[in-house]
């Protein structure tokens, strides 16, 4: 188990989580939250439309305190909505991916049967504003199953 399989198998849970909700598209269209790992693919072209709604998963930090503590993995998740509604509180829907992710964490914590979810779970949101462009991240931690040493290394 390593943090890019922990990567992959996160960007499948949020897929998987956000499947069926739909948030506008600067196109103007209705689509589902799509999670990338670490970036956002590069676009063909400056005509090419933004690509909101998202939600990056992007690899932070990680390490092990001893050979045998669980690898310890912090990841950023960096969410983009596009509300171009002129009540300007797309923030909103910001907060609510970041609070359905929380708590499907929460409820859900082991991930792929391998990893575990860890406290604490920190969010923000973006101070500037941006219209009609929102932002938010949230700082989550999992952990890994120690490797351990082989016993033919020992003898």
């Amino acid at each position: 188990m390593t943090a890019r399989d922990l990567q992959d198998a996160l960007v499948a849970d949020l897929n998987e989580l956000f499947k069926d909700r739909r948030y506008k598209t600067p196109a103007g269209e209705n689509a589902p939250l799509i999670a990338y790992p670490q970036n956002l693919p590069k676009r063909k072209s400056e005509e090419d439309d933004d690509p909101f709604p998202y939600i990056i998963a992007r690899i932070d930090s990680g390490g092990i305190e001893s050979q045998t503590d669980p690898h310890k993995v912090a990841v950023l998740l960096l969410v983009g909505i596009f509300d171009d509604d002129e009540r300007n509180q797309g923030h909103r829907a910001v907060l609510e991916v970041l609070e359905l992710i929380q708590r499907h964490y929460e409820e859900t914590p082991l991930l792929d049967g391998q990893f575990t979810f860890t406290d604490p779970f920190n969010w923000a949101l973006q101070d500037e504003d941006s219209y009609p462009y929102f932002f938010g991240a949230a700082n989550i931690n999992f952990t890994l199953p120690a490797p351990r040493r082989k016993w033919s290394d020992l003898v």
